[in-house]
């Protein structure tokens, strides 16, 4: 079989590979362009081929051997996906001044220096505290292994501080309808935060120079709502006749329409129990003339016939209080009171000659510290 040989002019085969012996010969000459540039991701067989040409005298050319293992070396795709970097870029970088912390994020941006993290804080030369693993903070119930405590986290906020206050709602001189004085009072004290509190209440009257009735209660007061407070405590009972101690129970605060609420269960020995109820509510007629309408009841399981106190409803009383207010702190006022006995407690009242009913007049302060 005849094999058929193709044979190539000098002459036309120099000028033809001349202009790329050229082109390959600058690419050669100049490695600091060939460094600075991007290499591409890779090579295609073509360029490889175009790249690496081997004329060999038994083609008919002449003796010319071009290959360019430099160049191919020089733009071949660096590892691991990081640009290459000239000497000339390197050498600029070693020989700007070393800065501080400034230059941290623009080495950790440089080409090759990404995800790279810094084990040590370079301003304080100390490692770095380790961040707590993914998951183990605390739920908002604290019941995660480590508490709030361990993360230096307080569940009491810090804008709570301790307050206290005393406020005179009524301190009064009284006038009956029959000429008697009696000298009255109706105040509360209280000291604690803005969830709990201790509460001392009192009210009672005086009359000829000695307590009539009246009572002090030490109650523990406990807001389950932003207008409402559990009460818990105890009473104990002023005036004539034997003392009595009481356990109470009830809740205080702010009804709807401003109605202010108090509403307290006793219960004593023997059996004995109670029932006390007070409202009232403001009506400003100016920013500083206010009338206070108040109603009080008490009631009782049974009698106590030392202390003049039938069993049920033992007596209610009505009153209109009209203040002026010099300021929140201090404010002279004039009312009106109408006080009624009812069942048991009018019987014992007549027995013993006592009126059962009574109406006054009010002159007294309001005042608060």
């Amino acid at each position: 079989m005849r094999t058929k040989t193709m044979t190539l002019n000098p002459i036309t085969s120099r000028r033809s590979m001349l202009p790329a012996a050229l082109g390959l010969a600058l690419l050669g000459a100049s490695p600091g362009v060939m460094a600075q540039t991007d290499a591409p991701p890779a090579a295609s067989s073509k360029t490889a081929a175009s790249q690496s040409m081997t004329m060999t005298p038994g083609e008919g050319m002449d003796s010319m051997h071009l290959k360019t293992p430099t160049t191919a070396a020089k733009t071949m795709p660096p590892k691991n996906g990081h640009k290459a970097m000239s000497y000339g870029a390197m050498k600029r970088m070693s020989q700007q001044p070393a800065k501080k912390s400034d230059d941290m994020g623009a080495m950790q941006n440089m080409p090759g220096m990404k995800g790279m993290a810094m084990p040590m804080d370079m301003k304080q030369g100390k490692a770095m505290s380790k961040a707590p693993p993914i998951g183990s903070l605390p739920s908002s119930d604290g019941a995660a292994p480590k508490g709030y405590d361990a993360y230096g986290v307080s569940l009491r906020m810090h804008d709570d501080p301790l307050l206290a206050k005393l406020q005179i709602d009524n301190l009064e001189s009284a006038h009956s309808n029959d000429g008697a004085n009696a000298q009255q009072w109706d105040g509360r004290f209280w000291v604690g935060h803005n969830l709990d509190k201790l509460w001392i209440r009192s009210e009672g009257s005086r009359s000829q120079g000695r307590i009539e009735e009246g009572d002090v209660e030490a109650l523990w007061g406990h807001a389950v709502s932003p207008f409402w407070n559990l009460m818990a405590g105890v009473r104990h009972d002023l005036g004539t006749g034997p003392t009595r101690n009481w356990a109470a129970f009830g809740f205080q605060g702010i009804a709807p329409y401003e109605f202010e609420f108090e509403a307290t269960a006793y219960a004593g020995p023997s059996g004995r129990t109670a029932f006390r109820l007070k409202t009232s509510q403001d009506w400003l007629f100016t920013q500083k003339l206010i009338l206070t309408p108040e109603v009080d009841l008490n009631a009782y399981g049974r009698a106590d016939p030392r202390r003049d106190i039938g069993a049920g409803v033992s007596d209610a009383s009505l009153s209109f209080r009209l203040r002026y207010e010099f300021s929140r702190k201090f404010a002279p006022y004039l009312g009106y009171s109408w006080v009624h006995k009812f069942g048991a407690t009018a019987g014992m009242a007549r027995a013993t000659g006592r009126p059962v009913s009574d109406r006054q007049i009010l002159m007294g302060v309001r005042v608060w510290f």
